[in-house]
């Protein structure tokens, strides 16, 4: 047994004059298929959601904070050193680096 009752969709604008200027089509709808379609390809169930479809807002997505806990690399800790004018070469551990760039920062001068 088929519940389904034909109904009318709508969409606008159209051929037909309709309220506050607007224009608008309507057809009639058989089945529940066709329903579907209709309404996922522009229709509407009502006159006034084709004359003023509702909405859709713009989605704000919050990014959360990225908090960096991971230790420096061997490259930050060499511009770091450079941008401090610390002296290193390839001998030098990134502990040492490390301890170095803390010094420069803090004011101590330790080599």
């Amino acid at each position: 047994m088929n519940d389904f009752e034909p109904t009318i969709v709508y969409r606008s604008p159209g051929a037909h004059a309709g309220p506050l200027g607007k224009t608008y089509d309507y057809k009639g709808i058989q089945s529940l298929e066709t329903l579907k379609d209709a309404l996922s390809n522009g229709w509407y169930a009502t006159l006034p959601e084709a004359i003023n479809p509702p909405v859709v807002s713009e989605v704000v997505v919050e990014v959360p904070e990225v908090i960096d806990n991971a230790p420096p690399t061997r490259a930050e800790l060499e511009e770091k050193a450079r941008e401090l004018k610390i002296k290193f070469d390839g001998r030098t551990s990134d502990a040492k680096l490390a301890a170095n760039i803390e010094a420069a920062l803090n004011g101590l001068d330790k080599a």
